[in-house]
Formats: C-alpha cells, structure tokens, sequence
C-alpha cells in the first residue's frame, strides 16, 4: 500500500484543478510549491494554502534553524516559522512564479527577513531591559508596574504576536472553507450572540438542527485548522525566562 507524501498530496491537488507543472523544470518539490503558491495568489483556496504548507514546512524550517546558527542566536525556529508563513498567506500579490523554483527563493528572503525582524524586537526588549537596570538605586513606586515588568510584558507580547497571527490566518482559511450557510449560522450565534431559537427561526429549521449545524461547523473549522497547524511541528511548550 503507497503512503501518501506531501509531495504527492500536492501535486494530486494541483492535478485535479487543471494544473499540471512540468516537474523536469527543476527540483520537483520546489516547481510543485511554486504551482501551489502561483494558484494561492490566482485563486486564494485555503486548500492549496494547506497543501503548500505541509509541502514545505520541513524545508523552510530547515532554512531558519540555518540561518540562525549563522548568526549565533538562540531563538525558537518555529516562532521564526510561523511568523514566515503568515507574510505568505498576508501577501500573496507579490510572488512571482516566472520561474520554476521561484518559490524556494522567494520564500528564502522571507525567511531572512523574519529573521532579521525578530533580532531588532529582541534587541529592542534588551535595551528596554538594561535602561531599566540603571534605575534600580530609586525607590520603586508600587502603585504602578515597574520598567522590568513592562520589558516582560512587551517580550510576551513580541513572542506571542507572530502566533496570534498565523491563528487567524488559519482560523479565516478554515471559515471560508465552510458552507454559506455554516459562515451564517456561526457569525449570528458566535459573532452577533444570537440565541438558537432566533437564527433556528430565520432558517426555519428547529432549534436541535441548529445546534448541530453549528456543531459540524465547528468541528470542521478546527480539523482544518489541526490538519495545517501539524505540518508547523510540534514544540514543547517553554517556561518564560526572567530576568
């Protein structure tokens, strides 16, 4: 029995829309992610989204935790990772897919730039952090929080941002993956907070059937949602350093 790979996945995907890439243009993984990144700037499927994320998830990894090394810094590849797939669902208009590997390049210089983005947050926080040392020989006002805890703060705030993001990308990809009718029932009873009983009588439908109706709305939203997540890897949660 043949194990499906990412790579078949995706060019199964692409096939079955008309697009057939001419893999013997050059490396087949990086064409078929240039396929799949040129149809996401066309066309905007959050399924060709997913696709191209599993594809190419281990490489851009792989790229950051290079990159990285090279510049000594111990930062989490995965947060570097997310924040790179959020620019490229964010800004799909400025990939150029002339080129059979323009995907790997193009996607490289993102990947530099993401890294390059998180040093200059980090090192503003250290600047922040060491200011905040030379006022220690003043008494502390305890009626508001001090520079320390403001540099804590805003280190959490620049760590979890990139996170929060890619979240929304993914939780907008899986909405619009869903029926007109299951986008309208979430937004009037998740959104508007509309009881079942009002939006059950808007469809005509019963109140029970409204509530699994929005069930296996739900239940779709987060498979989706699980099935991209998984191909970021999966990291082991880590304890806030202190200062």
């Amino acid at each position: 029995m043949l194990v499906a790979t990412p790579y078949s996945e995706a060019l199964d995907l692409l096939r079955s829309m008309g697009e057939v890439p001419d893999c013997s243009s050059g490396e087949p993984a990086h064409v078929v992610a240039t396929a799949l990144m040129d149809r996401f700037r066309r066309c905007g499927e959050s399924e060709v989204f997913e696709r191209l994320v599993h594809l190419t998830s281990a490489m851009l990894l792989q790229r950051v935790r290079r990159r990285l090394r090279q510049m000594g810094e111990s930062m989490d590849p995965h947060e570097v990772l997310q924040d790179v797939f959020v620019n490229i669902y964010r800004y799909p208009d400025r990939f150029d897919p002339t080129r059979p590997e323009a995907f790997r390049v193009w996607a490289s210089t993102i990947v530099d730039n993401a890294v390059r983005r998180q040093l200059r947050q980090r090192r503003v926080v250290r600047a922040v952090g060491g200011n905040a040392g030379d006022q220690l020989d003043r008494e502390a006002d305890r009626r508001t929080a001090g520079p320390e805890l403001w540099a804590e703060a805003n280190e959490t705030e620049e760590l979890l941002a990139p996170a929060w993001r890619l979240f929304l990308a993914l939780y907008l990809a899986a909405f619009e993956a869903l029926s007109p009718r299951e986008r309208y029932v979430l937004q009037m009873v998740e959104v508007k907070g509309l009881r079942y009983a009002e939006v059950a009588a808007t469809l005509g439908i019963r109140p029970e059937a409204l509530k699994m109706v929005v069930f296996r709305a739900r239940r779709r939203v987060f498979a989706r949602m699980s099935r991209v997540a998984s191909g970021l890897g999966d990291r082991p949660s880590r304890p806030h350093p202190r200062r």
